[in-house]
């Protein structure tokens, strides 16, 4: 009997440390399944522009699977990590250039004093500021249609961030935002090359939100890192209650080179929330250019139907009035659009989160 007993007692201790541990510790996998089906008029394909349908995958938010994790490591102390791949739901081919965790995949601590985490980051413009933008920045027809550097992501950095009275306080720094690029990265003895340098404090008290980023870029070789793109984002909302008002200005200045020019985007926009499932959004953006007369000008609307918490369906379009030199298509710059054509979309996809 104390043979059984005993062994009674050190698996219901192995069963104890074992829920223990899980307790401290969790892992959790999540994703987004988003595509539609769009039709554009003065798409650009082997020198003609003509009409035409095709199935897009991330018009709300880009496709995604990912892992994220803590482990409780006692005193307000935290390991972290993220690993977040991106890929396209209409051809089940990767994101980001092919990466496997193209989207995000970072490491680091929790403390009391604030986060830091090293690894591959989204930029704290795309990471923070988004929130400001009535379309959040998403893939199809939003602010980072006007410029794209809205939402990338910064390889070799290293992110601070941390939450005090209600601000947000957070910093980046990298060495090489993008290690895809030849001698993009970590030359030595050229430490400018492929510098990226990032800082954010936002502020958030009831229905009122503002914020400002900064952020530069250095060329991705030896002979461009004097090239420099300086960014500054401020964004703000307010929220009364079924309505709530954005807007976001962004000032882009280059030095030693004429891509992309230098201009200033200004967007404003609403969210309202018409019944508890359903949710109008709309939007209009102009980015104007320095040394050009004008700018393209951008405008969108979003219908929002909630199937249940974690299924929606959604309708939106957007037009594009180009100037006679501008190439802005409904999804970038350059893009499926001739010089100073106009262009008019519309999307029908739903969108399901796990």
């Amino acid at each position: 009997m104390n043979k059984y007993t005993i062994a009674s007692l050190v698996a219901g201790m192995g069963m104890a440390a074992s829920a223990s541990v899980q307790a401290q510790s969790s892992v959790t996998l999540y994703g987004i399944l988003d595509v539609g089906v769009e039709y554009a008029n003065h798409v650009l394909q082997g020198g003609r522009s003509s009409s035409g349908v095709r199935e897009q995958s991330g018009n709300l938010a880009g496709s995604r699977w990912g892992f994220k994790g803590s482990e409780d490591l006692g005193g307000g102390y935290k390991a972290v990590f993220t690993l977040e791949s991106g890929f396209n739901l209409n051809n089940g081919t990767l994101g980001q250039g092919g990466r496997l965790f193209g989207r995000k995949a970072f490491v680091g601590l929790s403390t009391p004093y604030g986060t830091v985490t090293l690894g591959r980051h989204q930029n704290l413009l795309y990471e923070l500021m988004f929130k400001y933008d009535p379309l959040t920045m998403n893939p199809s027809y939003s602010a980072q249609t006007l410029d794209s550097q809205l939402v990338n992501r910064a390889d070799n950095s290293i992110r601070y961030g941390v939450n005090v009275a209600g601000f947000t306080l957070a910093a980046l720094y990298s060495s090489g935002f993008d290690a895809t690029i030849p001698n993009g990265a970590n030359v030595p003895g050229a430490t400018k090359v492929g510098r990226e340098m990032s800082a954010a404090i936002l502020y958030d008290h009831g229905p009122l939100s503002a914020g400002v980023t900064y952020d530069q870029l250095q060329g991705t070789s030896i002979a461009t890192q004097s090239n420099t793109q300086s960014r500054a984002l401020f964004g703000g909302s307010y929220d009364f209650g079924s309505l709530k008002a954005l807007m976001g200005v962004r000032w882009l200045n280059v030095s030693n080179t004429s891509t992309p020019a230098s201009s200033m985007l200004y967007w404003g926009g609403v969210n309202y929330r018409v019944t508890t499932p359903f949710t109008l959004s709309a939007s209009v953006y102009h980015n104007q250019y320095r040394d050009r007369h004008g700018g393209p000008t951008m405008g969108i609307v979003l219908a929002d139907y909630a199937l249940s918490k974690r299924t929606e369906l959604y309708a939106e379009g957007a037009y594009v009035n180009n100037r006679s030199f501008s190439t802005v298509g409904l999804r970038g710059a350059g893009n499926d659009v001739a010089p100073g054509a106009d262009q008019t979309g519309v999307t029908l996809g739903i969108r399901h989160t796990f």
